[in-house]
């Protein structure tokens, strides 16, 4: 089974607390987790729409305003999932963001630490091999 996480982290400066506090600070949101691709994209750029409405579109030195970037079924020109949008040459804002998605996937406890242990050996029969 699979679901899919939206997720927003924003990274700032801040005065420092003190002078063994670094001034740079992380913050990362929940949008929320859909059952569907679609869904967690629809809802992804719900939340792109509101940082639109609050900071201006990138402008090239051209002077070319940026695309509106869109979390994608198809990404686009990618032939992918778009799963990412960040800041760069998309928003004017005065910190970063990266908005994803991430796939999340419930397997089998059991199953996934035998694919591990299966792994290590894999590895450790190749690693004697090249010797």
């Amino acid at each position: 089974m699979e679901k899919y996480l939206v997720t927003i982290e924003f990274r700032y400066r801040d005065k420092p607390k003190n002078e063994n506090d670094c001034s740079y600070k992380s913050k990362t949101i929940t949008i929320g987790v859909y059952d569907t691709f679609n869904e967690a994209c629809e809802n992804g750029n719900n939340i792109l729409e509101v940082m639109e409405s609050k900071f201006k579109l990138h402008v090239f030195p051209s002077g070319e305003k940026a695309k509106k970037e869109r979390f994608s079924k198809n990404g686009g020109s990618f032939k992918s999932k778009k799963a990412l949008i960040t800041n760069l040459a998309y928003l004017q804002t005065p910190f970063q963001f990266f908005a994803q998605i991430k796939t999340l996937k419930y397997t089998n406890t059991n199953e996934s630490i035998d694919d591990i242990v299966t792994a290590i050996k894999r590895y450790k029969h190749s690693k004697n091999l090249n010797k």
